[in-house]
């Protein structure tokens, strides 16, 4: 139970109920004021969006992660705003996810620290860039960018909030439903020849996606909780689920996206290990030689492109090579970075350096260096609490050994992480916040049964969980899970 505040009967405040009808009216007048279809079209996605969240937050948020694989069809065209803030139709994806987190948590009066343990480490993080837009050269990017970072945090929230055993499948269903377009479409484009053609000469197939970065991501994370699922055995449906994975690995191949590719083997390495699958490893590593020896030129050819460019006599710096502009981008940010170590040069300063380096608004594709570029030291440190906490948490159940089916979602999580922190390396899923909320959105399932596992006993309760009130139907089911573990190892019973 809530402590009491000063805010608590704020609820029954008349005047407090009339927030909902003006954050709906105001706008729609506004844009009656502007004109132009495509302020009206905005403001039709956000009456949609937001009339389903107030009516029924569940079925929103369920609808909402199989909108956010379908982003791409909604992008584009003309934008919307002006030359200080701007954005096009898919852009609202996160403006409303973030505007929605405010009217939760403020109008709503939720408690955003109860029962989670990101709060504190990515308030901070998410705190800092917002503070550091009065710094910022350009309000644009810097406002993008923090919106972006605020989408998948408030996803995980609001979701965190009205978790219960039964959304925990919805959830899961949720992202697998949310599939089925991207992946028939990704079909589409590789069989038809079309997709995202780079200066390499791959043609890169994206999907429902922006770029074929995103969308080799998104089936990342897909692949993590799909082969969890299959090594499960309490799961069915194995053939199915086999099937699933084969397409799944299909398109990853074709998106071309190196980091992705090892991103994936190292889920695949970790999942097959602790299912105790070793023989998957083998299995998997001589099917995938054979099919690099029969099929694999265009892969083994863009895995040798990244290492042509230390050949001798080669310029490192060859802005016509996706390693070599990386380079150089990398090294002049370091070297800026100097300039102001401890809190940086803003947020959506790096993207305003790629202007000046290329000409275009590039992002540095590393996600430590623009943190350390736009929030310096203070940035990093905090950005690194995220990822500890972040890590802590998927291995809270797992290092217990005995969690059951409970951990299965752990296993999911730890895999995500890893992928998470490796893609920072090379790429920007810090800004694609589409692919991030998938994440997130696991990460609430983990807590969940984190805290589970806390009130049957099975590990220890942390301090943000100590004020929760205790579920006994679900403490029965956790010592039910733990008691069918026990008999299967031969253990004494529990009481």
């Amino acid at each position: 139970m809530r402590a009491p505040s000063a805010f608590s009967d704020l609820g029954s405040d008349p005047a407090r109920q009339l927030v909902i009808p003006a954050l709906v009216a105001l706008p729609l007048a506004l844009a009656l004021g502007l004109g132009g279809a495509h302020y009206m079209a905005a403001l039709a996605i956000i009456a949609i969006g937001g009339g389903t969240f107030l009516a029924n937050p569940r079925a929103f948020i369920l609808g909402f992660l199989v909108l956010i694989a379908l982003r791409n069809f909604v992008a584009g065209g003309e934008r919307i705003g002006g030359e200080a803030f701007s954005f096009d139709l898919g852009g609202l994806v996160n403006v409303l996810a973030t505007g929605i987190g405010f009217v939760y948590f403020l109008v709503l009066w939720k408690n955003p620290f109860k029962g989670r343990s990101l709060t504190v480490p990515y308030g901070a993080f998410l705190g800092l860039f917002a503070l550091s837009m009065y710094w910022a050269p350009e309000m644009r990017w810097s406002t993008r960018f923090v919106t972006r970072l605020a989408a998948p945090f408030f996803t995980y929230l609001i979701i965190s909030d009205m978790l219960d055993r039964r959304m925990v499948r919805q959830v899961i269903a949720a992202l697998y439903a949310s599939s089925v377009i991207p992946i028939l479409y990704g079909f589409y484009q590789w069989f038809t020849g079309q997709g995202n053609e780079v200066t390499e000469g791959y043609v890169r197939v994206n999907s429902s996606f922006f770029h074929p970065a995103h969308f080799s991501m998104y089936l990342t994370f897909l692949f993590c909780l799909a082969y969890a699922e299959f090594l499960d055995p309490a799961k069915t449906n194995r053939g199915l689920r086999l099937a699933y994975i084969v397409l799944l690995v299909a398109l990853e191949i074709s998106t071309y996206t190196r980091i992705s590719w090892v991103a994936m083997g190292v889920c695949w390495v970790y999942l097959s290990w602790v299912y105790n699958k070793r023989g998957y490893l083998l299995a998997g590593a001589i099917l995938g030689g054979f099919m690099l020896v029969a099929f694999g030129g265009g892969i083994v050819g863009r895995l040798l492109d990244a290492g042509e460019v230390f050949q001798a006599g080669n310029d490192v710096y060859d802005l016509n090579s996706s390693v070599g502009w990386r380079l150089y981008f990398w090294d002049t940010i370091t070297q800026r970075f100097w300039d102001h170590p401890w809190l940086g040069h803003g947020a959506g300063s790096s993207v305003m350096l790629g202007v000046e380096l290329f000409g275009i608004e590039a992002a540095p594709h590393n996600g430590y260096l623009r943190v350390a570029y736009e929030t310096g030291f203070v940035g990093v440190a905090c950005f690194a609490w995220v990822l500890g906490t972040m890590m802590w948490q998927g291995f809270r159940l797992i290092r217990r050994q005995r969690a059951g089916q409970l951990s299965l979602v752990s296993h999911v999580y730890v895999t995500m992480t890893l992928t998470y922190v490796l893609l920072n390396a090379t790429d920007n899923i810090l800004e694609y916040y589409e692919v991030a909320i998938y994440q997130w959105a696991i990460l609430s399932l983990v807590e969940y049964n984190n805290l589970r596992a806390a009130r049957a006993g099975l590990i220890e309760q942390s301090g943000f969980e100590d004020k929760l009130a205790v579920d006994a139907e679900a403490v029965e089911e956790v010592v039910e899970i733990a008691r069918k573990d026990d008999e299967e190892l031969s253990l004494p019973a529990r009481s």
